[in-house]
């Protein structure tokens, strides 16, 4: 394969992928909104049996737990690129070990920041 089939190749698929992403979201985008009737503005309240209720009462979630929701994601998505690694163990190399390692310790020391700001205690 020559040069120009190599360029011609990179910039079909960069092309082709822009289309279907584009043409993906902003299909997915119009039909959530419409799901959840982000559309119409009368669908924002709060309705209990079909009436307005007299005081729509906010739901209240804690911090704390937003928090900790956020740090779960955010470490099950770490881990979640983990899996190629153990998929190809018996391929790996000085260079995709020294990159395991730096992930381990990016993983730890965030582990450790955030035990020491005492984000991970669950506090009333």
């Amino acid at each position: 394969m020559g040069d120009y089939e190599v360029f011609s190749v990179c910039v079909d698929t960069l092309l082709l992928g822009l289309v279907i992403y584009n043409a993906l979201t902003s299909l997915s985008f119009i039909n959530t909104l419409k799901r959840f009737g982000f559309v119409r503005s009368t669908r924002r309240d709060f309705y209990e049996c079909g009436f307005k209720p007299q005081s729509q009462k906010p739901i209240k979630v804690s911090l704390q737990f937003l928090i900790i929701c956020i740090f779960f994601l955010l470490y099950d998505i770490e881990l979640i690129f983990l899996f190629p690694y153990i998929s190809a163990i018996t391929f790996i190399g000085f260079y995709d070990t020294v990159l395991i390692m730096f992930f381990f310790t990016v993983l730890y020391l965030s582990l450790q920041v955030d035990y020491n700001r005492h984000a991970l205690f669950w506090q009333d």
